[in-house]
């Protein structure tokens, strides 16, 4: 008996936790919202679908290396808080350069179904997270 409780005990000890479930793991639908800007600068919504994986977000909007193409990356704290970064290049506009190059981080707050977090740069913009 003692045997076979120490080939159990050691296999229940060595199963690995790095690989166990962060707390807000799964699939999210983000709202990216950014209100019309200085001068003719239009404003612009997003809606697009992130995983979070071990407490890792990414996400991604439109044809990755094409006009308006963004990915949102970063990781959760265990209270909720993150910085993310957003990466993109920017849409065709008659205000802007076809597919310049962009990054700026936000600053989120997530829960277990749902999170919000804001532009941290000069330009206001919003996100919304709602776990499916």
């Amino acid at each position: 008996m003692a045997v076979h409780c120490i080939a159990v005990c050691a296999t229940l000890a060595g199963t690995p936790t790095a690989h166990a479930a962060g707390t807000f793991d799964g699939d999210w639908n983000v709202t990216l919202t950014c209100p019309k800007g200085a001068g003719d600068t239009p404003g612009y919504r997003y809606q697009f679908p992130a995983e979070i994986q071990q407490n890792v977000l990414h996400g991604e909007h439109g044809e990755r290396d094409a006009s308006g193409w963004l990915t949102l990356d970063g990781k959760l704290e265990p209270d909720g808080s993150a910085t993310l970064v957003a990466q993109g290049l920017t849409a065709t506009s008659p205000h802007a350069d076809n597919r310049a190059p962009y990054s700026y981080e936000v600053s989120a707050q997530f829960d277990a179904t749902s999170g919000s977090g804001s532009r941290t740069t000069t330009r206001k913009c919003d996100f919304v997270f709602v776990k499916e």
